[in-house]
């Protein structure tokens, strides 16, 4: 054990400090103790180490522009210490620091919750909900290179969409709320804390790392990065764009299946509408061209604007439908549903585009604004980092690389091939995209 949790100074004995250490390592637990004796001599330092930065004098959040006073009241009424105290001890801090960072989910929000309510006797209002929800997207957006206004909008979205699940705000309702809608916001706090009690280590135990889009999108903003990674179970360090299938390659179901097809990762799909709405859904299957169902558990619908809304797997088992070819069953890109009703339902002129209310594989909800819908803007994420790009690119020389040898023969030497004949003569590739297009996409 190191030095600060030995001294012969400690009004602890042994078998005392091996209880508060609890979870915490041996250099965790010093620097615990050090920051429970600098928060006694120099308590502006310690609300300082946990300020959230400024708030522009425009918004009233007194709580968010005091963070660290705040979470320092939390620390001294959070845990049973007897008798009460007006100052920090290493008893409080450790204690504290064990209930917001290696405690279950509901533990920890209970942790975040009393930086609002320090006592735990009441419902918060609506203007401390959305500073407490302004608090976790700062905390999950290290870089804080947006606009202040960004967040309190984004918050406002949130506290919307909770609204959506309960009246009350209790701290039952947001768990409740969370585990359906943001369910890494305990782990973006107890990440956060982390990172502030052992930034002196060299290496910290970290749940939640922000991701960073590898390219400007034009619908994403740094928080729907962050409101769309809160709903990862394995949260990707980075995503990486796969491709848009609007904005810079021209509207057209071609090149969806141009940026889809041959990624082996997860990938995100979030368009716009001409009614405003901003909506798409996680996919945890590499996409494949069949006329069955696909994909897992870990798919889930959701609507980002104007409220944020996340409609999670449930029992079903139709998850992903992508066809091309079929003749009898729908052409085009299905979340959900059936093959006759998908719960949303992109058409391969993307001309018809439709959402409904339920499905046997996703929780209830409007996705779109209204059931049928036009697409102003769509792009499509890839989550799996650069062996799933580089999947995808030799994916993509075979495939030109065949298409160029079925130009040189006779087509007729392959007609009694059947995967030649699917892959030359079906609309595997966009209806005809040839070789000649998919180079150039590659610069």
């Amino acid at each position: 054990m190191g030095n600060s949790s030995s001294s012969s100074k400690s009004p602890y004995s042994a078998r005392e400090v091996e209880a508060l250490k609890g979870p915490f390592s041996d250099a965790e637990f010093d620097c615990l103790a050090a920051l429970a004796e600098g928060a006694n001599a120099d308590r502006a330092g310690f609300e300082e180490l946990f300020s959230l930065g400024p708030v522009p004098v425009e918004f009233d959040m007194p709580i968010v522009a005091n963070f660290g006073a705040a979470l320092y009241t939390a620390f001294l009424h959070m845990t049973d210490i007897e008798p009460p105290t007006t100052s920090l001890t290493l008893a409080h801090v450790a204690k504290s620091a064990a209930l917001c960072m290696r405690s279950p989910t509901a533990t920890i929000v209970r942790g975040l919750w009393s930086v609002f309510d320090p006592t735990a006797d009441k419902a918060l209002s609506d203007a401390e909900l959305r500073q407490l929800f302004v608090a976790v997207l700062l905390m999950a957006d290290a870089g804080h290179t947006e606009s202040f206004a960004s967040y309190v909008g984004a918050a406002d979205a949130m506290v919307a969409s909770f609204h959506l699940h309960a009246t009350d705000i209790s701290r039952a309702h947001l768990s409740s709320w969370a585990s359906a809608a943001f369910p890494l916001l305990h782990t973006i706090f107890a990440s956060w804390m982390s990172a502030k009690c052992f930034a002196s280590l060299p290496s910290t135990r970290t749940s939640y790392t922000t991701p960073q889009l590898s390219h400007r999108s034009d619908i994403l903003s740094r928080y729907d990065g962050r409101a769309r990674s809160s709903r990862y179970q394995d949260n990707p360090c980075t995503s990486k764009l796969a491709g848009t299938a609007c904005t810079r390659d021209g509207l057209s179901f071609n090149r969806l299946c141009y940026h889809l097809l041959g990624y082996a990762g997860p990938t995100l799909i979030v368009c716009t509408a001409t009614d405003g709405g901003t909506f798409g859904a996680y996919c945890d299957t590499p996409w494949k061209d069949q006329s069955k169902f696909f994909g897992g558990p870990g798919c889930f619908l959701y609507r980002l604007r104007p409220n944020l809304l996340v409609l999670p797997s449930t029992s079903g088992t139709n998850y992903m439908y992508f066809n091309t070819k079929g003749v009898a069953l729908p052409r085009g890109l299905g979340l959900g549903g059936t093959t006759s009703k998908c719960r949303l339902f992109f058409d391969e002129d993307l001309d018809d585009c439709y959402s409904a209310l339920k499905c046997n594989s996703f929780a209830p909800g409007s996705v779109s604004l209204r059931a049928s819908f036009q697409i102003l803007t769509l792009e499509i994420w890839g989550c799996g980092g650069e062996e799933s790009q580089q999947a995808q690119k030799g994916y993509r020389a075979d495939t030109a690389d065949l298409i160029n040898r079925a130009r040189k023969v006779d087509k007729a030497q392959f007609v009694s091939n059947g995967f030649d004949r699917e892959m030359f003569l079906g609309k595997t590739f966009g209806h005809g995209t040839d070789a000649a297009r998919i180079a150039d996409d590659e610069h």
